[in-house]
């Protein structure tokens, strides 16, 4: 989780955090978060990192080509809500949010009194849980709900298949209480996706706090890199498909 006290140079005025949701929520003080917040964030972060680039003496030829694909990215999400009124998301009420709802801040528990049957008739123990609590607030700003709901998608969840069900559970329950109009999760899973990306650019260039850990070697990074790229190519956007 990251701290509140800035170790980075200012970019643009904004202090560098460990943790680019700390810079996202530092940098609004006046209004509810935002999608289109998160964009101007990833803008701060190409500029950190290609002022890095500008700076090495070897020539990083793949650090380029993955610069130039997150420019690409960012492009991408400015023109994810094209069609829709403002060019933005259906609009929700801010709440206030935790904003790194990761399994490393949350607890749960299971009644182990539970039980629940399976196909063939057979009684187990029931494999549902709750959550017991949630740590780490510092983090937490008046924000768009769906930021909450997005974090336990792509943290959480297992797979694909859980987070559109749970995307669509919530967007029920709004809707049936509500006339509020929740969206599509795609639009959504692809910010987060390019979130994950910078963050692990930003390590891999020590640039995000301390650096990488120390048990986190570079090829490791890489190849965190490489399935979150896959992740973008998968959900439709095939100029992430580089060599």
């Amino acid at each position: 989780s990251s701290s509140s006290s800035s170790i980075q140079p200012s970019v643009n005025g904004v202090e560098w955090k460990h943790n680019l949701c700390a810079l996202a929520v530092d940098s609004q003080t006046s209004k509810p978060f935002q999608y289109h917040d998160m964009i101007a964030v990833y803008r701060l972060a190409l500029q950190r990192l290609s002022a890095a680039q500008q700076n090495v003496t070897i020539d990083d030829e793949r650090m380029d080509t993955l610069l130039h694909m997150m420019h690409e990215c960012v492009a991408a999400l400015e023109h994810e809500w094209d069609g829709h009124d403002n060019r933005h998301p259906p609009p929700l009420p801010a709440v206030v949010c935790h904003m790194d709802l990761q399994p490393q801040n949350l607890t749960f528990w299971q009644n182990r009194n539970d039980s629940e049957k399976d196909k063939d008739g057979n009684v187990h123990d029931s494999k549902h849980c709750f959550v017991a609590s949630v740590m780490d607030f510092e983090e937490a700003a008046y924000a768009d709900p769906r930021f909450e709901v997005l974090l336990i998608c792509r943290k959480v969840l297992a797979n694909l298949d859980q987070a559109e069900g749970l995307w669509k559970s919530y967007s029920s329950s709004v809707k049936l209480q509500t006339t509020w109009d929740v969206g599509p999760i795609e639009p959504w899973l692809r910010l987060e996706t390019v979130h994950s990306l910078f963050t692990l650019l930003l390590q891999a260039n020590n640039l995000l706090g301390g650096g990488r850990n120390p048990w986190e070697t570079k090829p490791d990074l890489w190849g965190k890199i490489d399935r979150e790229r896959m992740r973008l190519v998968r959900m439709g956007w095939s100029f992430c498909s580089v060599d």
